[in-house]
């Protein structure tokens, strides 16, 4: 049997007249794709179901996607929104949250991708920059472009991987090329983690816990199973990992 994958859902309001007017829960196509293509079976998680039960909905998954989003509220890691800060929505967080802890104590694999690699920090008790600017000040260099134009399927910087890590056995060790989508980045990494990849500019780039079944990356591998197929292995490791439950 195919594992089956829970995507958290997000939420959209679309307009158009007053039958197609409505809030709607949705996931990007491309990240249906990434699953379906590499051996899983995907299961959109609405936001107002796991804040409502994570546990519940959890336990027919066998893993968990968190994908993009808006920016994550702040004071879920003790700080209260600056001016750089953008839109974000405590009931998405809240419910994201609560999906990334459930899927934790039921020891099932998780994949974070940008604002989910961001959630899994802080689900675990990790702090953001609320904007890369600040995280220029702090280091003291100036950043790289993060938030590339055109198409999402563009490599647009490099990011180093620790030699000694779970993913460097799914992507490779050393320099790879990501697509880039994003203004905020990991500042203080979660107990129990640790930082496996870096861009030039020392921004996170990605993490992981002791023993890999829970990984974040700050890029978009969803966008770039054509342009770059070696990111097709970060949803086979997912479902690999979720399979052998």
């Amino acid at each position: 049997m195919q594992p089956v994958i829970g995507i958290a859902g997000l939420t959209l309001q679309s307009s158009g007249g007053p039958f197609l007017a409505a809030e709607r829960v949705f996931t990007g196509s491309t990240n249906v794709r990434a699953i379906l293509e590499n051996g899983g079976l995907p299961l959109l998680l609405p936001a107002a179901a796991l804040a409502q039960d994570a546990q519940a909905l959890l336990s027919v998954c066998d893993g968990l996607l968190i994908p993009g989003g808006e920016d994550m509220t702040p004071w879920y890691y003790g700080e209260e929104p600056l001016p750089v800060i953008g839109a974000f929505r405590p009931e998405i967080d809240e419910a994201w949250l609560a999906a990334v802890k459930a899927a934790a104590e039921q020891h099932k694999p998780i994949l974070g991708i940008c604002k989910g690699h961001q959630t899994i920090n802080v689900a675990f008790g990790g702090s953001l920059y609320q904007d890369l600017s600040l995280q220029e000040k702090a280091l003291g260099r100036p950043v790289i472009q993060h938030f590339q134009h055109y198409s999402r399927s563009y490599l647009t910087h490099h990011v180093q991987v620790e030699a000694d890590s779970h993913l460097s056995k799914v992507v490779g060790a050393g320099r790879i090329k990501t697509n880039s989508m994003h203004h905020q980045s990991v500042k203080q990494v979660a107990e129990g983690f640790r930082a496996v990849a870096f861009a030039d500019d020392g921004t996170v780039e990605a993490i992981e816990n002791a023993d890999g079944s829970i990984v974040g990356v700050q890029w978009h591998p969803e966008d770039l199973t054509q342009s770059a197929p070696v990111m097709n292995r970060l949803f086979v490791d997912l479902i690999e990992k979720a399979a052998a439950r």
